[in-house]
């Protein structure tokens, strides 16, 4: 019986994508907006306004995560985290969608407030800033693009992505404010960007759960896996495979691999094999696999653990 495994993950294994930079030019332009939305939001009188500076807030503060994340994924594994810190990208986006969730709760009562209390909004000023918001959010979104197959960058890039959605939305109901006078649209407005938010926050959350859960990472088929080392010759049986995601598309996979007996020396090139194959078709970076000679007991099954 013999133990294999790939040395770790090393930065060649593993291309990364580094946003840094952008990511505080991002922070910089959001929490700038955000001030300016504050004041205006009240001197307009616009709950859309003032929900959509909240999100900004939320979105400042997520960057911020998502730059911690950043960094702290960048650094080498250590012998009390053996994986590296591949996992905070994962934790930095499941906290950030629990608060965009949160924020939610709060514009649905504060429109709900403003609907059984209408207040006059100024139709102009609300259209002059939430365009000059759609800009910057749009702006500052493709900034990001590059990374949204990482789920922390996705993260970020959807909330600015979305920002720049709501702006819109709020530009419609001031235009539709000034030409009909009629404010209710502007909660109406809040509300529906509270739906479009909460779509993108359960997206999010419920990929890092799916994540943080160490469940088979979607894309990925058990059963291809099973069968494509089943086939390689040599290979007996296999059994005990697990497989999870680490990071964002950062793949390791354990298995038990029943083989013929026979000399050590004879099974390199297999283990070599399966490796090369788990990682071209697969995308698993790490592998670590027992080799058996004894195949499950006559009447047994081997379970899958």
């Amino acid at each position: 019986m013999d133990h294999a495994h790939d040395a770790g993950l090393s930065g060649e294994d593993i291309p990364r994508f580094q946003p840094a930079k952008r990511l505080i030019v991002a922070i910089a332009a959001n929490t700038t907006f955000l001030l300016f939305e504050v004041v205006f939001g009240i001197l307009a009188g616009s709950l859309a306004l003032l929900g959509d500076a909240g999100h900004n807030f939320s979105d400042s503060f997520a960057l911020v995560l998502s730059l911690i994340a950043v960094r702290m994924m960048t650094r080498p594994a250590t012998e009390g985290k053996t994986f590296g810190y591949h996992r905070m990208g994962i934790l930095v986006a499941f906290i950030n969608s629990l608060l965009i969730i949160l924020i939610c709760v709060f514009l649905f009562y504060e429109a709900i407030q403003r609907l059984a209390n209408p207040v006059e909004v100024k139709g102009g000023l609300v259209v002059l800033v939430a365009s000059l918001g759609f800009v910057i959010n749009g702006s500052v979104a493709l900034l990001l693009r590059r990374g949204r197959d990482d789920l922390n960058l996705r993260s970020a890039f959807l909330h600015l992505l979305t920002d720049a959605l709501v702006s819109l939305g709020v530009v419609v109901s001031g235009f539709i404010v000034l030409l009909t006078g009629w404010t209710y649209i502007d909660p109406l407005i809040t509300m529906l960007i509270g739906v479009l938010i909460l779509i993108s926050a359960f997206q999010i959350m419920r990929e890092s759960v799916h994540i943080l859960m160490e469940s088979v990472p979607r894309g990925i088929s058990y059963g291809d896996i099973v069968g494509d080392i089943s086939t390689l010759p040599g290979v007996v049986d296999v059994h005990d495979l697990h497989i999870w995601e680490i990071g964002s598309h950062l793949y390791s996979l354990s298995a038990h691999i029943v083989v013929d007996d026979a000399r050590l020396s004879e099974y390199q090139l297999l283990l070599r094999d399966i490796k090369d194959m788990l990682r071209d078709e697969h995308k698993v970076v790490h592998v670590t696999l027992e080799l058996e000679t004894e195949p499950c007991p006559p009447g047994e099954e081997c379970h899958f653990d």
